[in-house]
């Protein structure tokens, strides 16, 4: 089964592999990360990561023996989400011991595997559930088995953390509830002694696969502000808390004077009128919203409708699933019941690893491609939830037991028959629904050889030559607020620490920010992307950076704008006047 997966897989992905170009996609970023790395800057010092050294430095190899190449960057996640795959059905498989029922979790895994460029997190997410799993809730025949899958399971962590870190603190805490749950039930000096040295062998191995990175780190002249990204986690999180308290308290509904100097001045040729739209309140400056639950019943499309559902029934389905696992949990181990605890405890295991991954969505970035990344560990834990309600059902005798088993098996498959409805038909799920309309072939540097929609063919073409007509190899082109693909397809580098910009930044913050960084850094084209980055009108560049899209008007030369793309060019880049262009442009 596990080859049948695998080349499932690899057919269903080739169908895609060259379908589509997200200008605002981390593809950019992973592309322009690794290229930076490539030429010797320090991560973390040199150039912002936001995520730990392993999710760049695998793409830096990638490069060395390709090159800088656009597909088979898109081919490296490919092969993440084939991985994650296969990982949902050994989960499964290590409970239900069933090929054919394990490989239908998978095969939902292959098919929404989540947006490309990202797919590490879903992987880490199911990884974890496999190792911990393996190690501390599977029964092994000797001792020296469980060891050492717990020193796998170890390294697994350390990875994780090398990855991202709040997911490796989410992981590490679930490995030490394992430890300690380990010889409960069956409490004798040796499963004492063996959940210890588990402990002991896992937290090991997750330091030692720290410790080549560390040194080079340290060779490299970046070890502190390494070690600062575990120093500094606590006060990190604390820090995004208090964004959130702030962002959902109650709004004064007083609203801010204008900024001065904004952007109300572009020529009338323009196709859009500018206008300043600062005077804003507070909670519309915040990041993406999240759908309500009203959305259900209140939204006219199902395909709002269904994210709303997706939003909340996993919180829905996980609370009731933890209450009812630790009681026969709990039971299990009052009766010293070693089977009805493996059966307990593997389901909650795969929960608490699918649950690393939900912050992120909830909390943060309440969209598709983010309840995407969580759908894949939480494939395996719908999937294991159903088989064990669905053996009681089978062993208990017929009533009320018998039929709560049932009809909590038809709620697992009722979630994910929701959210399959929801995802599989967008493009940001990751699925094949990238290749819907996508028929005209765009070609850019570095291995950027695609095929795109007919409306983005009429304005991809010039946006790329006005670009690379302005500027020559080496030559900044700053791209605001995102669009890190626009660098990476011209082959032209940014100014840009953090490759990252949005409205929750804060105007006057970003402002001077962006004045230093001309004065040190001139760039020779400024791309100003103009859609709406976290969903609300005051997150267009030009209503909550007004003195910036000012300064750019004042300063550079307009040259043209490819549907949301302005193309500004330093004043000693132009000979003589230019007409601006205007292609494919969006109201």
């Amino acid at each position: 089964m596990p080859w049948l997966l695998a080349g499932f897989a690899l057919v269903y992905y080739a169908l895609y592999a060259n379908a589509g170009l997200n200008l605002g996609g981390e593809g950019g970023t992973a592309g322009v990360v690794a290229m930076r790395l490539m030429a010797g800057q320090r991560p973390i010092v040199d150039t912002f990561l936001g995520y730990n050294v392993l999710w760049f430095l695998p793409v830096a190899g990638l490069f060395e023996l390709t090159g800088p190449n656009y597909l088979a960057l898109r081919w490296y996640f490919f092969a993440i989400c084939t991985a994650s795959g296969l990982l949902t059905y050994f989960v499964v498989h290590g409970y239900t011991r069933n090929a054919w029922f394990s490989a239908i979790p998978a095969m939902l895994a292959i098919l929404i595997p989540g947006m490309l460029f990202r797919n590490y997190m879903p992987f880490l997410g199911i990884l974890n559930a496999f190792l911990l799993t393996s190690a501390l809730v599977l029964p092994h025949r000797t001792d020296g088995r469980t060891l050492a899958w717990a020193a796998a399971a170890g390294l697994g962590l350390g990875l994780t953390f090398l990855f991202r870190i709040d997911l490796g603190m989410f992981c590490l805490a679930i490995f030490l509830g394992l430890c300690l749950l380990y010889p409960l039930g069956e409490i004798t000096a040796g499963r004492v002694r063996i959940a210890f040295l588990s402990a002991l062998a896992g937290l090991g191995m997750a330091f030692m696969a720290h410790v080549p990175f560390a040194m080079d780190a340290n060779a490299r002249g970046y070890g502190e502000a390494f070690l600062s990204q575990y120093t500094g986690w606590a006060h990190m999180l604390q820090g995004e808390l208090l964004i959130l308290i702030k962002k959902h308290a109650p709004a004064s509904h007083a609203e801010p004077k204008a900024a001065a100097g904004a952007a109300t001045h572009p020529p009338a040729s323009a196709p859009r009128k500018q206008t300043s739209q600062a005077g804003k309140a507070w909670e519309d400056r915040g990041a993406l919203a999240r759908a309500g639950f009203a959305d259900v019943w209140e939204k006219p499309s199902w395909s709002e409708k269904s994210l709303a559902l997706s939003t909340y029934l996993p919180i829905a389905f996980s609370t009731s699933a933890i209450l009812a696992g630790s009681f026969f949990l709990f039971r299990a181990i009052r009766r010293k019941d070693p089977d009805a605890k493996f059966r307990a405890l593997y389901p909650l295991t795969v929960i608490g690893c699918s649950l690393t991954l939900f912050p992120q969505y909830f909390f943060f970035r309440p969209d598709t491609v983010h309840i995407a990344e969580m759908m894949v560990p939480f494939f395996a834990a719908l999937a294991t939830v159903a088989w064990a309600c669905g053996r009681n059902s089978l062993a208990a005798p017929p009533g009320r037991a018998a039929w709560a088993g049932w009809t909590a098996a038809a709620a697992c498959l009722l979630v994910a028959a929701i959210y399959v409805s929801h995802a599989f038909p967008k493009e940001s799920s990751g699925s094949i629904a990238a290749k819907k309309k996508v028929s005209r072939g765009f070609r850019a540097l570095n291995g950027v050889n695609v095929i795109v929609r007919d409306r983005e063919a009429i304005w991809l073409p010039g946006l790329r030559d006005a670009i690379l007509k302005h500027s020559s190899p080496g030559e900044y082109v700053l791209c605001l607020p995102y669009s890190p693909t626009i660098n990476f397809m011209t082959d032209r580098p940014s100014p840009l620490h953090n490759l990252y910009v949005d409205n929750t930044v804060g105007e006057k913050t970003f402002h001077s920010y962006f004045l230093d960084l001309v004065a040190k850094s001139p760039p020779a084209v400024i791309v100003v992307n103009q859609r709406k980055i976290n969903g609300t009108e005051i997150s267009r560049f030009q209503n909550w950076a007004p003195l910036t899209y000012g300064w750019i008007w004042e300063n550079y030369v307009f040259v043209g704008r490819y549907h949301d793309n302005e193309v500004f060019v330093r004043r000693d880049k132009c000979a003589g006047g230019i007409a601006p262009e205007y292609i494919g442009v969006s109201n």
